[in-house]
């Protein structure tokens, strides 16, 4: 046999594995996501109070897995590029606790009102967490 033919061939076959292993995993994980399970956060809405510009803020969200299948927190949305979160990439066993960690940049002066959407195996699909509260101008303290 050639080498392009033997390379053809090689390129073939994993190609074919690639694709199947692909197949495998989102299948996998869509029936783990399909598990329903139940997330218990402690407080929803976080108030900042009043914070010095351009000095970052951050608001943490204690939770708990209250359900009786592992919790994925799949993606974690915000309102604007304003919001920072940060969350656990890896599943919660149930009557484990995590946390969802929210940084406002406070860049610009004024009351804030931020939402940020946690999209994960809840019956619902996501919860919904609000960061607020207010950037000082330099002068106002």
């Amino acid at each position: 046999m050639n080498k392009k033919l033997s390379f053809f061939i090689i390129s073939v076959i994993s190609s074919l594995l690639l694709l199947s292993w692909v197949y495998v995993s989102r299948e996998s994980y869509s029936v783990f996501m399909s598990k329903k399970t139940q997330m218990n956060i402690e407080k929803t809405v976080i108030n900042l109070g009043q914070l010095d510009r351009n000095k970052p803020q951050s608001a943490i969200y204690p939770f708990t897995n209250t359900g009786k299948n592992p919790l994925i927190i799949q993606q974690v949305e915000t309102s604007c590029g304003c919001t920072q979160p940060e969350w656990p990439k890896h599943p919660i066993k149930p009557g484990k606790k995590g946390h969802i960690k929210v940084t406002y940049d406070a860049k610009y002066p004024g009351r804030f009102v931020k939402r940020i959407k946690v999209f994960c195996n809840i019956e619902k699909g996501y919860e919904e967490l609000v960061v607020k509260g207010e950037v000082l101008y330099e002068d106002n303290r």
